[in-house]
């Protein structure tokens, strides 16, 4: 299973971008999970993935994180690289890291 976790904060214009843009994607990939977090609110899940800038999304397959993206990224590049995740990863081997 693929997570991406987005990391925003209410104030920040970014944000709501690629909040938009990952609605869009839900809409696509039933499969994915997406999971939001405020770092004003949540800041101890913020530095538990060291996160600096926001926007910031987390890629998750199974129990890893795969790769972590600062600013906002297109519908496209997302479609792109969760395609190549469902194509790279095998579920199974990460869930045990």
């Amino acid at each position: 299973m693929i997570k991406i976790i987005h990391f925003y904060a209410d104030w920040c214009q970014d944000c709501e971008i690629q909040n938009q843009i990952l609605d869009q994607l839900s809409m696509e990939f039933d499969d994915v999970t997406f999971e939001l977090v405020n770092v004003d609110y949540q800041d101890n899940k913020a530095r538990k993935y060291e996160i600096i800038n926001i926007p910031t999304l987390v890629f998750e397959v199974g129990d890893a994180v795969i790769t972590k993206v600062e600013g906002v990224v297109e519908l496209e590049e997302l479609e792109e690289l969760i395609d190549v995740l469902y194509d790279d990863f095998d579920e199974e081997e990460y869930e045990a890291i």
